[in-house]
């Protein structure tokens, strides 16, 4: 009735500020959310049995999804499991000929010593790029803030013998690896023992055959939380496009303990993270302090 009393020009002022609100809802539901630059996004998600989707950060709707192949069962890869996704391309350089794509990660069994999946997937239309298999686990893997002239974002993955593996696997990415090689440093949490363990990097990787994009690993630090009073439950880091802070939230999937923006972080010093604990004894149903 706004509508049919705005067209034919007979809607009173307050009408005129219904319809106009109504409008602006309704033009902001059909748009995904814009990041810092101004660009609409869609949020990738990766479920464990290999399907990808894209939803519209706007209305949520599913703009594609697909079952990747490189994440079915085969005779090669018996019991295949999603572990995340990140991000792999963005062309800003060749946005007209190419499409963003991300990196998907999996293993072809549940447990950590299983060898790893890559699958490339193009984040407009879903379809998969290329994929194949790794030599080696997946325990950890760092997305690094370095890109090569293709504007392929470097990954360092930790295997579970705790050697790193640099990709992409190409004599440019490992030249810009090593410029930044002695600043490379990252951690590693074990909730169930309290230990928090900060690592770096050493020399190539011993072995029969040379391997250029293979690396040792050292530990640097390490903390260790008492486990008969204190439990971690995360760990937030800044994230690696953000310089000075940071808004967030945090959500934990035990019924008793969430977070939705609370905080506001402000991380001067680019090495400093949060974490946080909870006494082994406490009573979730009493007001969390």
């Amino acid at each position: 009735m706004l509508k049919v009393k705005g067209t034919l020009m007979l809607a009173s002022a307050e009408d005129v500020a219904a319809i106009q609100g109504m409008r602006l809802r309704s033009s902001e539901k059909s748009k995904m959310t814009r990041d810092h630059n101004g660009f609409r996004k869609l949020l990738i998600v990766l479920t464990k049995s290999g399907k990808l989707f894209a939803l519209h950060t706007g209305d949520g709707r599913i703009v594609w999804s697909v079952l990747l192949n490189s994440l079915r069962q085969s005779e090669a890869c018996e019991n295949p499991t999603g572990i995340n996704v990140y991000q792999w391309q963005v062309p800003h350089h060749h946005a007209m000929n190419e499409n963003p794509s991300v990196l998907v990660v999996g293993r072809c069994k549940p447990s950590s010593d299983a060898p790893g999946i890559f699958s490339f997937v193009d984040t407009y239309t879903g379809k998969e790029l290329k994929s194949f298999g790794l030599d080696h686990s997946v325990a950890q893997v760092i997305p690094l803030p370095f890109t090569d002239s293709t504007e392929q974002r470097l990954h360092l993955l930790i295997d579970t013998s705790g050697q790193a593996h640099l990709y992409p696997r190409a004599p440019e990415a490992v030249a810009i690896f090593q410029l930044e090689f002695s600043n490379i440093y990252w951690y590693s949490v074990e909730a169930d023992n309290g230990v928090i363990k900060g690592h770096g990097l050493k020399s190539n990787c011993d072995g029969e055959v040379a391997n250029n994009y293979c690396f040792g690993t050292r530990e640097v630090w390490s903390i260790v939380f008492p486990s008969e009073s204190e439990k971690i439950i995360t760990t937030i880091t800044r994230n690696s496009n953000e310089v000075v802070f940071s808004f967030w939230s945090i959500f934990y999937d035990y019924h008793f303990f969430v977070f939705k923006d609370l905080f506001t972080l402000r991380f001067i010093n680019s090495f400093c993270w949060l974490v946080f604990n909870f006494q082994v004894d406490w009573d979730y149903r009493k007001p969390f302090k």
